[in-house]
């Protein structure tokens, strides 16, 4: 399979690192997000954190973890195909400020579910915000944005290099401290609480009044908060990463515990989009049919349905030339931008932390 197997529809965001396009997939209808990033003026570095963010994204097979579904590489660029989901939780904040709390709890709880599964395989994503959480089909939630993702060996115990968005950084995180996978515990707290209350609980124009504030003073809960929200909130943003609300015993507390209702509903979804993918499969299949002169056709286009190898021309592929309605914005469904600095919606902070070796 190539790039030549999907149609790119529209462009749907742009960052200095690269476009995303509607895309869909030939034959199957699958409407999918096409991420396009060019090589050129990117270092060996920048190179090979890309080759590891779409490992570390093609391994990760969860209802709440954006689906990576193809990659391409050519000597100008990546393609990098997911699932397409129409928006994140920071638009959702652009428009409505803040939720319910029967709407947060919906969604701590698959954002819970993610996270154990990324720290079960061993895998800290170090950059959980607003932007990097989508809003698929049917309200599911889809983390994404691997880009800061670091994959932990059986003997790693902390890690040092200073990755993420500082109004969701941990303590140990802002002062140069190791840290293990409980700094994404810390920045679900952050998420969660911005959801409910309408920003961050440190917010500040200074990112060194906010380094403070992290580091310092203790989080205000407002009134109308449930008991068992506050409980849940106070166990993620201990300063003290030791102290922390963490797995399993986190699986149990009330406010993200899940009912038998919710666990069977969750397990028909699994049902039916294996089903769904099934039947993707099986219609890609029956619409390349081999001819008896060795070629494979589909009867649903006039082009051959070839194979191409992976050194194929892409530059014959690319969206470049595609004409569409753009909504032009730096964060966007199902992508990562390691390089740029992160646009919160109410403060954008360029931070150069040293990092300690």
């Amino acid at each position: 399979m190539g790039i030549e197997e999907y149609h790119v529809i529209e462009l749907v965001g742009e960052g200095s690192f690269g476009k995303v396009y509607k895309g869909r997939r030939k034959y199957t209808g699958q409407t999918v997000a096409m991420k396009f990033i060019m090589k050129h003026g990117k270092t060996e570095k920048d190179i090979h954190n890309l080759r590891q963010e779409i490992e570390i994204l093609r391994k990760l097979k969860h209802e709440n973890i954006i689906e990576m579904i193809d990659s391409f590489e050519s000597q100008q660029e990546f393609c990098v195909v997911t699932e397409f989901a129409q928006g994140d939780l920071f638009q959702i904040l652009e428009d409505d400020k803040c939720l319910p709390e029967e709407q947060v709890q919906a969604i701590a709880k698959q954002l819970v579910r993610a996270l154990h599964y990324l720290h079960s395989n061993r895998i800290i994503h170090r950059d959980m915000k607003p932007q990097n959480i989508l809003i698929g089909a049917g309200s599911v939630v889809k983390l994404c944005d691997f880009g800061f993702a670091r994959a932990m060996s059986t003997n790693t115990v902390v890690l040092r290099s200073i990755k993420g968005t500082p109004l969701y950084m941990a303590p140990e995180l802002v002062r140069e401290q190791p840290y293990n996978h409980t700094v994404d515990l810390w920045s679900l707290g952050v998420i969660l609480y911005e959801l409910f209350v309408g920003q961050p609980p440190f917010y500040t124009n200074s990112v060194y009044a906010l380094i403070r504030h992290i580091v310092k003073d203790p989080v205000k809960y407002p009134d109308e908060m449930s008991a068992s929200f506050k409980s849940f909130l106070k166990g993620l943003l201990n300063k003290v990463p030791q102290n922390r609300l963490t797995w399993p015993a986190l699986l149990e507390h009330p406010f993200v515990k899940e009912t038998l209702d919710e666990v069977e509903a969750r397990e028909v979804r699994a049902t039916t989009a294996t089903a769904k993918q099934s039947d993707f499969a099986l219609r890609s299949e029956e619409n390349c049919i081999q001819t008896p002169n060795g070629k494979e056709n589909s009867p649903a286009a006039s082009e051959p349905c070839n194979v191409p190898s992976p050194q194929s021309d892409a530059k014959k592929y690319s969206p470049n030339t595609v004409q569409g309605n753009s909504a032009l914005h730096d964060e966007f469904p199902g992508f990562s931008n390691p390089n740029d600095v992160k646009q919160t919606g109410r403060q954008c902070y360029d931070v150069s932390v040293p990092i300690v070796h």
